[in-house]
């Protein structure tokens, strides 16, 4: 169990599941015995065998063959979001995959929202730009949050120089295709599928100084949640072809992507107020706890400008195969790393490199409006190859 951290509680969960209303479903062939793919089906899987504390059936708005998400079906996922929401044990979050036509402009989100009754926003050829989105939210009156996922797959790209800091403090940066830390990062995005597209990894974005959260989230469109995958041994997927058609697709061999996230309290504001905090830690597969605070400040936070004093990155992790490695990043290299074999493991990194040290060897973090930073994150790897990642801590560099 990973050291908890005063005043917060490690939830984890699953913000991007489909149901057999997105056109991507992979059908019945793929589903969990017992289940039918419903949204109601997709929570009951998520809780009860995932065993998520919190979830969001994200079906799509619009799809590349023009079907859109229609009310009646909406009406369904927000009774079974109604149904499934039982606060300290089960969170569900009404929300959907927002599309538009201009994928390789826009990408894809995932817009979640603080309400039981949110309306379809405005998708599909509907939108000519995307500001018309993050006007739609800031319309509501109550929370939402837009979490772009996808981030380098060639097809959908994330324009880093889009980024809204209001709308989007996290990004999805793990999940069924691949992991999007660094363009050659192991198990990247399926090339047979859509090979990546260079400048939109996560670490392109923090070069930027976009400052953002991290987690992982599904996208299996299986019914499945929680990391796990349909059972090709199954009798009821033996021979089918629609499997044989997804065999094409090199998912990611580490498993579907996890949100982590520390929170006060086990409920959609608590939900929103962790993801906005961006304390929040992606995984991949599996849930692997971990929990860092740089100079005394959890992970997400931004502290005051650099002077020459070490910082010192405290940590904890926990897996479920033996930690093989944890390694600190500063600004997109790895600059330690401690080999712990272990299936628990804590302790403290040291960045003792001076102020002027740091700037001459450091890859740039800037705005381009001449604000600098230095941020670091913890990267925790298995035996297995399954990994964790902790979200950023920033600090402004004063020249």
């Amino acid at each position: 169990m990973v050291k908890q951290p005063e005043n917060y509680r490690l939830v984890w969960g699953d913000l991007h599941i489909h149901s057999y209303f997105s056109s991507c479903y992979w059908g019945e062939e793929t589903l969990p015995d017992g289940f039918d793919g419903s949204p109601a089906d997709c929570y009951r899987y998520a809780r009860d065998v995932a065993g998520m504390d919190f979830g969001a059936v994200t079906d799509h708005t619009w799809s590349g063959n023009g079907r859109m998400l229609v009310e009646d079906e909406w009406a369904e996922i927000l009774e079974a979001n109604r149904r499934y929401h039982e606060p300290d044990r089960f969170v569900s979050v009404p929300a959907y995959e927002w599309n538009a036509p201009k994928d390789r402009q826009w990408g894809h989100r995932n817009t979640i929202f603080n309400h039981d009754e949110p309306p379809i926003l405005r998708s599909g050829s509907a939108v000519t730009e995307l500001s018309q989105l993050w006007q739609q939210l800031a319309d509501l009156p109550y929370a939402a949050l837009s979490i772009p996922h996808h981030l380098a797959r060639d097809a959908t790209p994330y324009d880093w120089s889009q980024h809204s800091a209001e709308w989007e403090p996290v990004v999805e940066m793990t999940s069924l295709w691949g992991n999007y830390e660094y363009q050659g990062n192991p198990h990247e995005c399926d090339p047979n599928w859509s090979p990546s597209a260079t400048g939109s990894f996560l670490q392109d974005g923090l070069a930027q100084a976009n400052r953002v959260g991290v987690i992982g989230g599904g996208d299996n469109h299986t019914g499945h949640a929680g990391g796990h995958y349909f059972d090709t041994q199954q009798p009821n997927v033996t021979n089918s072809q629609r499997l044989a058609r997804l065999s094409r697709f090199r998912m990611n061999a580490l498993g579907t992507g996890l949100g982590g996230l520390y929170v006060t309290e086990l409920t959609r504001d608590g939900i929103f107020e962790a993801l906005r905090a961006r304390r929040c830690i992606a995984a991949s597969g599996r849930k692997i706890g971990l929990w860092t605070e740089t100079n005394g400040l959890p992970m997400g936070a931004e502290g005051p400008a650099l002077d020459d004093t070490p910082r010192t990155i405290a940590y904890s992790v926990s897996g479920n195969e033996r930690i093989k490695t944890v390694t600190l990043v500063r600004n997109g290299v790895d600059v330690k790393r401690f080999y712990a074999d272990d299936y628990y493991h804590e302790g403290v990194l040291e960045d003792t490199d001076s102020l002027e040290r740091l700037q001459k060897i450091s890859p740039s973090v800037s705005n381009g409006n001449g604000e600098n930073w230095v941020y670091y994150y913890v990267r925790a790897v298995q035996e297995d190859g399954r990994t964790a990642w902790s979200s950023p801590v920033w600090f402004p560099v004063v020249s």
